[in-house]
């Protein structure tokens, strides 16, 4: 059956299930972004521009996957990029999908190190392991490596839910601290002084704004579902075509979805700047004080929400790994071993990096930007082009390739200026 046969799901709960895959923990990173490049207040009105910028942008892009999906009769990212741009490729998206898990894994690693940490230590228990490596070690070992080697995920289905309540409060804790910082307070004081709140200078230019465009990338990827919920979407009653509905109805889910997706993380970037200013660290929570309660229950949703949602994390990279080593030795390892080696790997790294806005910022830059820009607009430029050789292209037509074309170049364009920003 093609895709348009296939869905059953109502456009209210796939708009919800669209926002809790956009929006994660990967937002908390967001005011380093923005701190990355200026001090100063001010540099909150561009920076939410540059939001809903790349909202947009990245909407756009979802809703290219789908409409190649429709065109090409494709229920999958791999066989709608096969039949528009071309089988010799098609390597292509899932290495791209196995280097963003690879290091979402290690982004989801440092973030449970700096919480649990922090849990830990306010919990008044050992120092080694209220240390990051020792919550590290300790949270791997009997959370989430257990939790991955599971054979079925069915039992963890509660997290989703789980993790959006967790985001919710952490945004209302963080609107509700904004004022709670100010130099005098208890809170203030009881802030390491490299993390105090910190705001000087005027607004200006700096490359370092490219730093927010490439974690920006990060916080609206979720394209790699698209042809999932194309697929699962109903095409709703009405006289036209099957599939036309549910291409109307699938922009309709990309609208609300991409909307309510940037104002939370709009609240989310804005709290954690107007709080404490360029002092942001690339995990806010990490600037809040240990003694500060509402806090420590901000880490603890953070932290549980991520040792529960990583074995699913872990699944797709696991499955990539699987697939390249079969590739290339022509016999896949076992799911044991591969995730022993896979969670050797990711804790290393994890503990020996310490910067999660540098991890984000330089994977927004060269995964994100390459799957969430260039990916869908290469496949319908490819599919747009097509139609235009065969003369059965509209003026609308020729327009959106290029406007596709120009998104491909704009997204190369962003990927080598993001990473070469985030070092200078």
């Amino acid at each position: 059956a093609s895709a348009t046969d296939e869905g059953q799901a109502s456009l209210p709960s796939s708009t919800a299930n669209l926002v809790k895959s956009i929006v994660g923990s990967g937002v908390l990173s967001l005011p380093v972004g923005l701190a990355a490049f200026s001090s100063s207040r001010a540099a909150l009105v561009p920076a939410l521009a540059l939001l809903s910028v790349a909202g947009t942008v990245s909407g756009y892009c979802f809703s290219m996957v789908a409409r190649v999906c429709a065109a090409t009769d494709s229920s999958s990212w791999g066989e709608a990029w096969s039949k528009s741009v071309g089988e010799k490729s098609s390597w292509v998206p899932p290495a791209l999908i196995g280097l963003l898990t690879l290091s979402v894994s290690i982004q989801y690693t440092m973030v449970i190190g700096d919480s649990f940490s922090s849990i830990f230590s306010a919990w008044g228990l050992p120092a080694l392991l209220a240390s990051r490596t020792g919550a590290i070690a300790a949270l791997t070992a009997f959370g989430t490596l257990p939790l991955s080697l599971l054979p079925s995920l069915s039992a963890l289905s509660f997290t989703s839910a789980l993790g959006v309540a967790g985001l919710l409060y952490t945004a209302a804790f963080m609107v509700l601290r904004m004022s709670s910082y100010g130099p005098g307070s208890a809170l203030h004081a009881a802030v390491p002084p490299p993390l105090r709140p910190r705001f000087e200078g005027a607004l200006a230019f700096s490359p370092k704004v490219f730093v927010l465009v490439s974690i920006l990338a990060s916080a609206f990827l979720c394209h790699f579902v698209a042809p999932n919920f194309y697929r699962e979407l109903a095409p709703g009653a009405g006289a036209a075509p099957a599939k036309e509905r549910k291409m109307r109805r699938f922009s309709l889910l990309t609208a609300g979805g991409f909307a309510l997706s940037a104002a939370l993380t709009a609240v989310v970037m804005a709290a954690g700047f107007l709080t404490f200013g360029g002092a942001c660290d690339g995990f806010i929570l990490n600037n809040y004080a240990p003694t500060d309660r509402l806090a420590q229950l901000a880490r603890v949703a953070i932290g549980s929400q991520i040792v529960f949602t990583y074995p699913f994390i872990h699944v797709g990279l696991r499955d990539s790994a699987q697939a390249l080593l079969a590739s290339v030795f022509g016999k896949a390892p076992a799911r044991v071993p591969t995730t022993f080696g896979i969670f050797a790997l990711t804790t290393a790294i994890a503990i020996s990096l310490t910067n999660l806005g540098l991890i984000a910022a330089v994977t927004g830059a060269l995964v994100s930007t390459s799957i969430g820009y260039v990916l869908p607009s290469l496949m319908l430029g490819q599919t747009l082009a097509r139609r235009v050789r065969a003369g059965g292209a509209s003026r609308g037509d020729k327009l959106e390739l290029l406007a596709a074309r120009g998104i491909t170049a704009l997204g190369v364009a962003l990927a080598g200026i993001g990473v070469w920003s985030c070092f200078v």
